[in-house]
């Protein structure tokens, strides 16, 4: 069943009434999507909370409010999903504790460029921006990923110096691995939506720049002679 922002809107005055204590919730994916006017409905509603506080508390008022885990699916293979809960009346709920990915990170830049949606007593709920959307969207291989990532593009959603700078802050703080999966969604989108991607070469030279140096270590481990490799 799809989630209109009116049903959203609902649950938002659920959740608000369960809230105990000051909580900030920042929404990906199409949820998202929505308050840009670039998806008129969701199948899902992606959450992310930063702390262990406010994720047990968020993940409490849901178990309360008749929400029940279940397992993610196949499409969540590179997610380091917290839990995914769904309730009834249809309502499924991705819900993160900083991470969305076993290192992607909502970091602060992603929260200051966050947009207030909605407040109600302790609960306020942002939406993140179209760049980042897109950034979190790089990691996931759901149905409808590709095509919600060439909308934001060709609706001028995107800033692509935001993405290459937070590409330059996940880097920074460890998340070396996630340039070559940004790299390979962008070519794809490239390649099958034709949108242009002023950044495309740049992130093209850094993964490649990244698999170089993780083929060196490797070899350099192994103890291989690198000059008995085949060249290319």
């Amino acid at each position: 069943m799809m989630i209109s922002d009116c049903r959203m809107a609902g649950l938002m005055d659920e959740l608000a009434g369960c809230m105990d204590s000051e909580v900030d919730l920042y929404m990906i994916g199409g949820g998202a999507m929505m308050f840009l006017g670039s998806k008129a409905a969701t199948k899902d509603i992606d959450l992310v909370v930063l702390g262990s506080e406010a994720y047990d508390a968020v993940h409490n008022s849901l178990k309360g409010l008749g929400f029940e885990s279940i397992r993610p699916g196949a499409g969540y293979s590179r997610m380091n999903l917290s839990d995914m809960l769904e309730r009834k009346d249809g309502f499924r709920i991705d819900l993160f504790d900083t991470r969305v990915c076993s290192k992607l990170k909502l970091m602060e830049g992603m929260a200051s460029r966050a947009t207030l949606r909605y407040q109600n007593g302790n609960l306020r709920l942002f939406s993140c921006s179209g760049s980042d959307i897109l950034i979190f969207k790089s990691i996931t291989e759901r149905d409808g990923d590709i095509e919600d990532c060439g909308r934001l593009i060709e609706l001028n959603q995107v800033d692509w110096d935001i993405v290459l700078s937070e590409v330059m802050v996940q880097i920074s703080e460890g998340n070396d691995v996630w340039i070559t999966w940004i790299a390979d969604r962008l070519n794809v989108l490239s390649e099958t939506m034709g949108v242009s991607i002023p950044v495309l070469k740049t992130i093209d030279r850094m993964a490649d720049e990244y698999l170089a140096a993780w083929e060196k270590e490797l070899i350099e481990r192994s103890g291989i002679d690198p000059d008995t490799l085949p060249k290319e």
